[in-house]
């Protein structure tokens, strides 16, 4: 009897040992897998591109002024890129950031500033890019601050082609394979270019308080298959107040129209509040 105890109670043992080695077995290959994906996902490089809305904007009253809540906000996302370059040890990194303007505005002097409001790490090579992360930030901000110094005392206000941008051009301008796409649009709202004026029914292709005043109104779905880039939309400012929770509706249900699964559309804030958002939305 005792001889019987004896084995069963060995027996006992080995299967607990067995369970116990496949149980931390099991948990070594989930903590690796985590660990795996969370690598796999610090890996694919970060291609923020930001529109600027060089419009009659600029001049509205608020402290701090649009054109420095603006330039914050670049800056700001240029450190984020800068800090997601470094977690790649730099030099596999093929991040890529881009500062832009739709339409170009016809000024020679913003045309050539505009040169230096591109930073992309993929066409570097592994020498230049350490160089090229000390240096773009200073370069995005005087350059930025230039042009918008000249833009506020030319008061050539073209307008901004947002509707005809995501149309006809975020494809070729915004969109790399194999990257976390990522565009930020920097604008009061007011979606208008006059050589790009459509009505169709109730939809448009532009955003003015007389079409907000239209409670069917929307903007005119003129493509789709965005999945594949993020949209954040900051400092939307319509002149009346009462406006700010249609402009939303209409700017999100037409991103979300267009395939968009991923969008933020907020209002204009303090520098501060608006890094929150930002930092929730990339981070």
């Amino acid at each position: 009897m005792k001889s019987i105890f004896k084995k069963s109670l060995t027996w006992l043992m080995m299967a607990s040992v067995v369970i116990l080695i496949a149980c931390a077995g099991k948990s070594s290959n989930e903590k690796s897998g985590k660990e795996s994906t969370q690598t796999n996902s610090a890996l694919i490089p970060l291609n923020i591109s930001i529109y600027l809305d060089l419009s009659d904007r600029l001049e509205r009253e608020m402290y701090p002024s649009q054109k420095e809540r603006d330039i914050e906000i670049v800056n700001y996302l240029t450190e984020i890129l800068k800090s997601h370059a470094v977690s790649q040890k730099i030099l596999p990194s093929r991040d890529r950031i881009k500062v832009f303007f739709y339409p170009t505005p016809n000024d020679s002097k913003i045309a050539l500033l505009s040169k230096d409001l591109e930073m992309d790490l993929s066409k570097a090579q592994p020498a230049e890019k350490k160089q090229m992360l000390l240096e773009f930030q200073d370069k995005f901000t005087t350059s930025l601050t230039k042009i918008y110094d000249a833009t506020l005392e030319g008061k050539n206000w073209i307008g901004s082609d947002i509707w005809g941008f995501f149309k006809k051009q975020i494809d070729t301008y915004c969109i790399r394979e194999d990257a976390r796409n990522i565009i930020v649009i920097l604008t009061d709202g007011y979606l208008f270019y006059a050589p790009n004026k459509l009505k169709d029914g109730d939809n448009y292709s532009y955003i003015l308080p007389q079409t907000l005043s239209n409670p069917n109104s929307g903007l005119i779905v003129s493509r789709q298959g965005l999945g594949n880039i993020e949209v954040l939309m900051l400092e939307v400012n319509p002149l009346d107040p009462k406006h700010q929770d249609r402009m939303e509706t209409v700017l999100q249900n037409w991103l979300k129209d267009m395939g968009v699964q991923k969008m933020y559309v907020g209002e204009t804030d303090q520098p501060s509040n608006t890094k929150l958002i930002i930092d929730k939305f990339i981070k």
